[in-house]
C-alpha cells in the first residue's frame, strides 16, 4: 500500500505533463502563478485538491474539465493519464500494459512496475474537455450523411437537376429573343418575324411555367419523404439509446431533437433550387461573354464580391448561432424543470429565482437573435446593392461599348437580361452561406443523438433464444459513469441461481440501483460481462432480453391515457388477467373511484394519482409480464405496512418456483420473504449468505460483544 506523505503536493511538471497528453498546452511559470494564488493541491487533501487544481486551470483559460480522485487499481486504460502519488514522488500514469502500468516522473524518467505495486495509491484523473472547434471536427455529420443519403436514393433530385437545366436555357432564349427584336426587328420594323419571334418565346415562356409548377411539387414530395423518414430515424434513435449513455438533461435532448426542424427546413426551402441554379452561373457569364464580350467582367466581379461577403457572414452568425442554440437548449431544460418541478418550487418559494434564470437566457438569446438577424439582413441589403451596381455598371459599360461598335444595342439588352440570371441565385446563395451555418449548428445538435450508443447494433448479429434459464452470472463486472475513473459497480464474480430470492441492501449510493440495470441490460458494463444462462447479454437481442428480466425502478413512470392503458403498456393481457392483477393489488379502489372504472383517464406523468398509487400500477405491469428474473428496486417505498404485505402476497402468488427474484429496499418487511441477503458498499459485495445463517452470525456476534 502507498500511502501519500504529509506534505503529498503535486508536483507542476508532472500536471503539464498529463494536460500535454490530453491535448493542451500550459506553461511552467504561469501555472506555477495560478497554483501559488489558489494553493498547492496535495493527494491528502482529498476533494479540496480537486477544486483547487480547477481553479488554477480555469485561470489558464482550461473550463469545464472532470476531476475524481480514486485509487490506481480502479483505473483503466481510458483513464490514462492520470497522476499518481508513488515513493514521495508525483508521477504520470501514461500507459496501462496488461498487469503492468508504464510511469513517467515528467523529469525524465520512465518506470513500468506491477500493477498491483500501486494498487491503493492516491490517483487523481483530470480530463480536460475539447472545445467546440474540437468537437465539431471530432463529430461525424450524421444528420447530414442521413439528409443526403435519404435524398441521394430518391429519384426526385435528378427530375429537379433536369427541370432546373431546362429553366436555365429557355432564359438563354428569352435573352436572345431580345437581342434579335433590338437588332432585327427594330431597324426594319419585321413585324412578321416580331410575332414569330415572339410566338416561340410564348411557347418557352408556357413551358417555363410548366416546368416550375412541376419543380415545386418535386421539392414538396422530396421535403414530405425527408420529414417523414429523417423524423422517424431520429425518434427510433432515441427510443432505442441505451440508458447509461443518455444524457441526464431532458430538457437539453429534447431541445437538440427540436433542432432536426431547423435543418429540415432549411434543406426543404429553395435552397435547392438555389443551388441547382448556381452552377449555371458560369454559363450565363459565358454566354455574356460572347453577346457582350468584357462586360462578363462586372458578374466576375459581383460574385467574387459577393462569395467575399457571404463568408464573412457565415462566420459571424457561426460563433453567435452556436451561442444561441446552447441558450435555447438551457432555456428548454428549464422550461421543463420548472413544469415537472412546480410543486418543490412553489412550496420553497423559489418562484424568483427560475424566473430570474428564465429572464436572464431569454434577453440573451434575444440579443443574440438580433445580431443573426442583423447580419443576415445586412447580407439581403448587400446583395440588393450588388445587384443595383451590377445593373448600373453593365449600362455605363455598354454605351461606351455601343458607340465603339463593339455591341449592338440587342446585344446590351440581352446582356442585362442574362445578367439578371447571374446576380439572382448569387444574391440568394449570399443568404444562404448564413443561413446555412445556422442549420449546420442544428445539426451538430441532432447530430449527438444520432451518435449515442443503442441498444440494436447494426450487423451484431445478435441472439433471440427461444428459452432462457433464469440464472445470471456477473463476471468481473465494473461500470463507470461518463467514464470518471471511480466505478459504481465493481464485482469480481456474483451468480444468481434459479429460484433464489434475494434481498439486496445497502446504504444509499452503493451501487444497488446500478446493479439492477446491468442485471436487466439496461446499462452496459463498462468491463466484463452480465451472462444469462451462460450468454452475454451484450449479444442477445433487447426484446430477448425484455422478454425474460423485467425490472420495477424506484420511481414508476405513468404516461397520458387511460389505467387500463399504463397496466398492459407491454402488452395486451387478457381482461381476466388484468382484474387479477387488479384485485390482488387493490387497484380495484382505484378504478373504482371513476365512474370509467379501469379506463380512468391519467394525466400526463401519473397526476391525480399518489406515489404509492403509481407504485401499485407498476407492480402490476410487473405482474401481468411475468418474466422469469424479477428485479424490484424499491418497490414499496411509499406504501404502508398493510398494502406492502398485500403487495409482496400478490408477487409471491405470481411467481414461479423457478423465477429469480432480486429485491432492493431499506425496509424490514421483505426480509422473511427472502432467502438470501446481499450487502452493497461503494459498489462492492461486502456481505452475501443465506438469511438464516447471516441472522445467527449478527446473533453471536452481539452476545459476544455483550449488546444483548
Amino acid at each position: 500500500m502507498n500511502m501519500p506523505t504529509a506534505d503529498a503536493v503535486i508536483n507542476p511538471r508532472a500536471l503539464i505533463l498529463l494536460l500535454s497528453i490530453a491535448g493542451t498546452r500550459v506553461n511552467l511559470t504561469p501555472l506555477n502563478d495560478a497554483l501559488t494564488r489558489v494553493g498547492w493541491p496535495s493527494f491528502n487533501d482529498g476533494k479540496k485538491a480537486l477544486r483547487q487544481l480547477d481553479e488554477a486551470l480555469a485561470a489558464l483559460g482550461i473550463t469545464g474539465a472532470d476531476y475524481a480522485l480514486t485509487r490506481a487499481g480502479a483505473i483503466e486504460q481510458r483513464h490514462v493519464p492520470s497522476l499518481v502519488w508513488f515513493e514521495a514522488n508525483t508521477w504520470v500514469i501514461v500507459a496501462i500494459k496488461g498487469t503492468n502500468v508504464l510511469l513517467d516522473s515528467a523529469e525524465g524518467e520512465q518506470r513500468t512496475i506491477p500493477l498491483a505495486q500501486i494498487d491503493n495509491a492516491p490517483t487523481i484523473w483530470i480530463k480536460p474537455r475539447l472545445n467546440t472547434a474540437e468537437r465539431q471536427s471530432a463529430t461525424r455529420p450524421a444528420m447530414s450523411l442521413l439528409l443526403w443519403g435519404l435524398a441521394r436514393r430518391s429519384w426526385v433530385l435528378f427530375e429537379l437537376a433536369i427541370a432546373t437545366i431546362l429553366t436555365s436555357l429557355l432564359a438563354i432564349g428569352t435573352s436572345l429573343f431580345a437581342m434579335q427584336v433590338y437588332d432585327k426587328v427594330v431597324p426594319s420594323f419585321a413585324y412578321s418575324t416580331l410575332w414569330a419571334l415572339a410566338g416561340i418565346v410564348g411557347v418557352l415562356v408556357i413551358l417555363d411555367f410548366c416546368l416550375r409548377v412541376v419543380r415545386s411539387h418535386l421539392l414538396d414530395r422530396l421535403s414530405t419523404r425527408l420529414d417523414e423518414e429523417v423524423s422517424a430515424e431520429v425518434f427510433n434513435t432515441l427510443i432505442d439509446v441505451r440508458l447509461d449513455a443518455r444524457p441526464a438533461a431532458v430538457g437539453t435532448l429534447a431541445a437538440q431533437i427540436g433542432g432536426l426542424d431547423a435543418a429540415r427546413s432549411f434543406f426543404t426551402s429553395s435552397v435547392l433550387f438555389t443551388l441547382a441554379e448556381i452552377p449555371f452561373v458560369a454559363l450565363f457569364i459565358v454566354m455574356i461573354w460572347l453577346i457582350a464580350g468584357p462586360i462578363a467582367w462586372v458578374y466576375v466581379i459581383v460574385a467574387t464580391v459577393a462569395v467575399a461577403i457571404g463568408l464573412l457572414a457565415k462566420t459571424y452568425t457561426g460563433r453567435s448561432s452556436q451561442q444561441q442554440i446552447e441558450n435555447n437548449h438551457h432555456r428548454n431544460g428549464l422550461l421543463i424543470e420548472s413544469i415537472t418541478g412546480i410543486e418543490s418550487i412553489k412550496v420553497l418559494g423559489a418562484e424568483w429565482r427560475f424566473r430570474e434564470r428564465w429572464s436572464t437566457l431569454t434577453k440573451e438569446i434575444s440579443r443574440l437573435s438580433l445580431r443573426i438577424r442583423s447580419t443576415l439582413a445586412l447580407a439581403a441589403s448587400a446583395a440588393g446593392a450588388l445587384s443595383s451596381c451590377a445593373y448600373v455598371s453593365v449600362i455605363v459599360i455598354g454605351v461606351y461599348q455601343i458607340e465603339a461598335g463593339a455591341l449592338t444595342v440587342g446585344g446590351l439588352i440581352a446582356a442585362t437580361v442574362l445578367g439578371g440570371r447571374v446576380v439572382a441565385p448569387i444574391a440568394n446563395g449570399l443568404q444562404l452561406l448564413a443561413q446555412w451555418q445556422i442549420a449546420s449548428q442544428s445539426l451538430v445538435a441532432v447530430d449527438k443523438v444520432l451518435l449515442l450508443p443503442r441498444e440494436h447494433v447494426q450487423g451484431g448479429g445478435l441472439l433471440n433464444p427461444a428459452q432462457l434459464s433464469p440464472s445470471i452470472k456477473v463476471d468481473r463486472v465494473r461500470f463507470f459513469f461518463d467514464q470518471a475513473p471511480v466505478p459504481v459497480v465493481d464485482i469480481p464474480s456474483l451468480s444468481f441461481v434459479p429460484g433464489e430470492r434475494i434481498l439486496l441492501v445497502g446504504p444509499p449510493g452503493s451501487g444497488k440501483s446500478s446493479l439492477l440495470r446491468l442485471v436487466a441490460g439496461l446499462y452496459r458494463p463498462s468491463t466484463g460481462q452480465v451472462l444469462i444462462d451462460n450468454v452475454d447479454m451484450a449479444m442477445l437481442e433487447p426484446e430477448c432480453q425484455r422478454a425474460n428480466v423485467s425490472l420495477l425502478p424506484q420511481e414508476v413512470q405513468l404516461f397520458k391515457g387511460s389505467l387500463r392503458d399504463n397496466l398492459s403498456l407491454g402488452g395486451r393481457p387478457s381482461d381476466d388477467a388484468l382484474l387479477n392483477v387488479v384485485r390482488l393489488l387493490g387497484l380495484d379502489s382505484v378504478a373504482a373511484e371513476h365512474p370509467k372504472g379501469l379506463d380512468r383517464p391519467i394525466a400526463e406523468g401519473g397526476g391525480g394519482l399518489s406515489v404509492g398509487q403509481k407504485q401499485l400500477c407498476g407492480v402490476g405491469r410487473l405482474l401481468l409480464h411475468r418474466p422469469n428474473i424479477w428485479l424490484l428496486d424499491e418497490p414499496s417505498s411509499a406504501l404502508d405496512s398493510a398494502t406492502e404485505k398485500r403487495m409482496y402476497a400478490a408477487i409471491e402468488s405470481m411467481l414461479r418456483p423457478s423465477d429469480l427474484l432480486i429485491v432492493v429496499t431499506h425496509r424490514s418487511s421483505a426480509v422473511p420473504f427472502c432467502e438470501r441477503i446481499i450487502g452493497m458498499q461503494q459498489g462492492r459485495i461486502v456481505l452475501d449468505g443465506k438469511r438464516s445463517e447471516l441472522q445467527d452470525r449478527a446473533r453471536q456476534q452481539a452476545t459476544e460483544t455483550g449488546t444483548i
